[in-house]
């Protein structure tokens, strides 16, 4: 498959074109899908060529070996949502040798070397509003759990931290009981959540990290009849959430729109390309301004999160 890679993916763009070459953690997901959107539509907006590919599970053995080949074809940037942060350095270092810029969305590998992060949201700010909601819900005591896709991306644990950093703070009477890992999968959220829930009857409270979880969590919950006992929180997408929110199974989750994060990632990456060094407040065109983290200035912002509920999550259509 990957050998197919440069056919597949570059279409017929001219010769001079700049080729960005960009990988989510995995493909034939909707969010991931709906980033891809979001990246079409400003690639041919600027007239770039495009290469949107990557491994079918969260791999970052197989994320190595596609950022290898686009190496080897010569692209001009590659932008990657790294599975294993810590395992990307030496191909980022190679493709730099070669003179292609390397960047990350989604999720970042801040030691790697990369040029810069496009990031959702600011972490800090994610991480602590999961917290408060889940508090509010709990009453701000009882026993918590965490439901998170893998404890190797950045982006998840990243938010998971600042939650426990905050019940740590603010939720003194707040007990978290485990952690269970459901590798990016809805039946594997499901299935562990269902056994969660068996193992600790008392559990009032589940944040879940990612798209996936938060819906095997939500079904988890409701097969187990406990609807308004348990509440949950977390990331995930409309399509997915609408009806457990439609049944009151959850009262609420939080997101982005991941078409725009596509779009900024291959706006930035296109600039970068062009040896812009953008800084906070330069104007990306198509999107407006830039944002910086507060704590990186390596980091851009795409935007605050969105808090879905029964009120407003009719109001949102990200096309899945």
């Amino acid at each position: 498959m990957i050998g197919l890679l440069w056919a597949a993916g570059c279409g017929t763009g001219d010769s001079d074109q700049v080729v960005i070459a960009m990988m989510p953690k995995l493909t034939n997901i909707d969010y991931f899908d709906a980033c891809h959107k979001g990246a079409k539509k400003a690639a041919d907006e600027l007239n770039v060529t495009l290469i949107y590919d990557g491994p079918t599970t969260p791999s970052g053995e197989e994320q190595n070996k596609y950022m290898d080949t686009w190496i080897r074809r010569g692209v001009d940037a590659i932008c990657i949502a790294p599975n294993q942060p810590k395992r990307i350095q030496p191909f980022v270092e190679k493709a730099q040798a070669a003179g292609i810029k390397v960047l990350t969305w989604d999720s970042d590998a801040p030691d790697s070397g990369r040029q810069y992060m496009v990031n959702q949201i600011d972490d800090q700010v994610l991480g602590e509003s999961l917290m408060d909601e889940i508090a509010r819900q709990m009453n701000e005591e009882g026993e918590w759990a965490i439901a998170i896709a893998s404890l190797d991306a950045a982006n998840l644990n990243t938010w998971k931290d600042y939650a426990i950093a905050r019940a740590k703070e603010k939720y003194p009477k707040l007990e978290l009981v485990e952690t269970v890992v459901t590798d990016e999968n809805i039946d594997t959220a499901k299935q562990k959540v269902g056994t969660l829930l068996n193992a600790y009857p008392k559990l009032k409270g589940i944040i879940a990290f990612d798209s996936n979880s938060v819906p095997g969590a939500a079904e988890a919950i409701k097969r187990a009849g406990k609807v308004g006992q348990v509440a949950l929180t977390g990331n995930s997408t409309p399509g997915k959430m609408r009806p457990y929110i439609k049944e009151g199974v959850l009262e609420s989750f939080f997101l982005w729109d991941p078409r725009a994060l596509g779009e900024l990632t291959v706006r930035v990456a296109k600039a970068v390309v062009e040896g812009r060094q953008l800084k906070e407040g330069d104007e990306i065109a198509g999107y407006g301004n830039l944002r910086f983290s507060p704590r990186d200035e390596t980091t851009i912002i795409l935007s605050d999160p969105i808090r879905f509920t029964a009120e407003n999550i009719d109001e949102y259509d990200f096309g899945f």
